[in-house]
Order: C-alpha cells, then structure tokens, then sequence
C-alpha cells in the first residue's frame, strides 16, 4: 500500500508575502523509503593508456561521443562504447602523435602519425591505416628530405624504393654482415649536454634481420640513453645495426 502526503504553505515575508510555494512530497511504499542517488558510476575509457581523467560523452558508463581522456598518453576525439571511434587526436609522453580516423580502439582509415623523440624524431607517416597497420597508399616523409610515396602492407612499403633507401638498405647490409655474431664488441656516441659526446660500449647479445641486441657493459661516467631509453650496465637494448660499430 502507498501513502503519499502533500503540503502546501504559503510562507511570509519581512515584508508583505512570498509568491514561493513549498512542495514537501513523502512516499511511503510497503513500509519503506526508496533511496535515491544523483552520483553517476566513472566513465570508462577502454584504452589502457588512457586509464585517467575523462571528460565527456558517457553512455551506460562507458565514453561515448566528443571527449577528452588523459593517461600515460592523452587522446580528444570522438568516442563509442568506451573506444576511440571516429576522428581523434592521441599524442605520447615520446612526443608521438597520431591525428586521423579509429574505429574499435585502432588506428583505421586516413591518418597522420609524426614520431617525435627517439630514433625515428621527426619522421612522418601519412596515408591509409588498416587495423592499425599502414596499409593501401601513403607517403612517408625522413627528416633528410627523402620521400616515399606508394603502396604499402601491412606496415612495409611494398612500391620501389627511393635512391636514399636504396643507400640505406646497402650501409644497413654491410653492418649486418660485420656486427651479426653474438660476443662482437660495439660502440656508440651518444651526446652529452651540449657539444659533449660519451661512448657507450657493449656486445651482440642477439639479432633479427632488421637489429641487434646489445648487452651494456660499459654505459659511460653520465646516465645516458640508447635507442631512446635509459640504460645501465647489464641492461639488453634493440637497436638499428647502423646506430653501432665494431670497436
């Protein structure tokens, strides 16, 4: 049985009278009093680098719409069921940006994508994605000037190469053919500060056909950074072959 109660009152003022009407509601349903919350469950985003802050759309608890999430990366766009879907902006701590279309969580359909620090700084990728992958046509763009334009799949360039990738594939050969043993010692110059430069020293630990894997013994008097992460003595990095040398 439900009893419901309303009053009414018409409250005075120091001066003449309120026009403000009091409603008072209670409801009373089989003896007990439903409880009621204005606080709303978190906004998930489902991209595990994107765990933090939320901003947005939401739908059934999940990121839905125009929103902005921040994490280890940080990601505004568009969003459906808690994934980045639709047209967005993802940018790294390494200073990486991707700007162009997702669909379920991926990069796919037309995007741009610049590397930032690292090995690969100031490299660019343009053109078609496929479940993450650069695939159909695309134009990539090296700091030095050189550009390839043309098909791609699954990430790999598949139309001819240019001049400059023609030399690079030769001077990639020729250090592959020199430093792929393990137990070969190598070197490398880092720099230092400014106009300062230390050399790291290591091993071949391993190596696939496109790196090797150098095991640190020597990393040098500063801290010090081999292929774009810190290293130590014992720590094992992949590296592009030409990025080291016998010594």
């Amino acid at each position: 049985m439900a009893l419901v109660s309303i009053r009414i009152a018409r409250a005075p003022r120091a001066i003449g009278y309120s026009r403000a009407v009091v409603l008072t509601a209670a409801v009373l349903l089989a003896g007990t009093i439903p409880q009621f919350s204005l606080a709303q469950s978190p906004c998930r985003v489902l991209d595990p680098e994107l765990p933090g802050r939320y901003e947005g759309g939401c739908v059934d608890g999940l990121a839905s719409g125009r929103g902005r999430a921040e994490g280890s990366a940080r990601y505004e766009g568009e969003f459906w069921a808690g994934m980045k879907h639709g047209r967005g902006v993802k940018v790294w701590p390494s200073g990486d940006r991707y700007e162009g279309e997702f669909f379920e969580d991926r990069r796919h359909g037309r995007g741009a994508y610049t590397w930032g620090r690292g090995r690969w700084a100031g490299e660019r990728y343009e053109g078609e994605y496929r479940s993450d992958r650069r695939h159909g046509y695309g134009v990539y763009t090296w700091p030095s000037g050189d550009r390839y334009a043309g098909p791609w799949e699954n990430d790999v360039m598949t139309g001819p190469p240019t001049p400059m990738m023609r030399l690079r594939a030769q001077a990639i050969a020729a250090a592959r053919a020199a430093l792929a043993r393990p137990g070969v010692r190598v070197c490398q110059w880092v720099a230092i500060g400014i106009g300062n430069r230390t050399r790291i020293r290591g091993e071949v630990a391993e190596f696939s056909a496109a790196q090797i894997a150098v095991r640190i013994a020597e990393p040098g008097p500063q801290s010090v950074t081999a292929a774009g992460v810190p290293v130590r003595a014992g720590d094992v990095v992949w590296d592009d072959f030409l990025a080291w040398e016998p010594c």
